[in-house]
């Protein structure tokens, strides 16, 4: 049987993203981690300007030096290297801790999925891009829940993703995180109140 991920509130239909090398969402010293307003009045400008060229989001990267990526405009973001699910850390506080990433985190790690959350440098995204071994992008969020990235570009190169169906590890999540919110999949972590 083919999964295929329900799409969020936000997203009717994968994405497609551009790297943003110019502009900068959060600094080090800042509260980029933290779910404030004035952390999206920054990327409103860029993600206007991106929006002009036909781009529904846009990956953040570092302010310093723009080498790496920290998070999507409304979304945490995943990448499917290999066998190895990688996610941007929280460290530098430039990148909200969401829950949905950390529920995606936990759900991967019980499926088998080798997990990392560290550094992600845009070299290595674009190298795997190119050279087959990226299988998947995918950003978490509270509303965009899993939203599958159709297409990364990068210094005007763009990279298309593999075909939604062929997305075994986002379809999966996808499928368990709802099976969990409508209460058809048993609930081991606690995760759901109900009110």
């Amino acid at each position: 049987m083919i999964f295929t991920a329900p799409v969020g509130g936000y997203y009717s239909e994968p994405v497609h993203v551009k790297i943003e090398t110019e502009y900068s969402r959060a600094c080090e010293g800042g509260v980029g981690y933290a779910k404030a307003a004035g952390n999206y009045a920054a990327a409103l400008y860029p993600a206007k300007l991106g929006q002009e060229q036909g781009f529904r989001q846009l990956i953040w990267t570092d302010a310093k030096e723009h080498k790496y990526i920290e998070e999507a405009g409304t979304m945490n973001i995943m990448f499917h290297i290999g066998d190895t699910l990688i996610t941007p850390n929280t460290d530098l506080k430039t990148t909200l801790a969401g829950i949905t990433r950390d529920s995606v985190l936990t759900l991967a790690k019980e499926l088998g999925v080798k997990v990392e959350e560290r550094r992600v440098s845009v070299d290595e995204v674009i190298e795997a891009a190119k050279n087959g071994t990226l299988k998947d992008v995918f950003g978490t969020g509270t509303a965009a829940t899993i939203a599958q990235i159709a297409s990364i570009t990068y210094n005007d190169e763009r990279f298309d993703l593999p075909a939604i169906e062929d997305r075994k590890l986002s379809n999966e999540i996808a499928t368990l995180i709802q099976d969990l919110k409508r209460g058809r999949a048993e609930d081991t972590h606690n995760w759901i109140y109900r009110i």
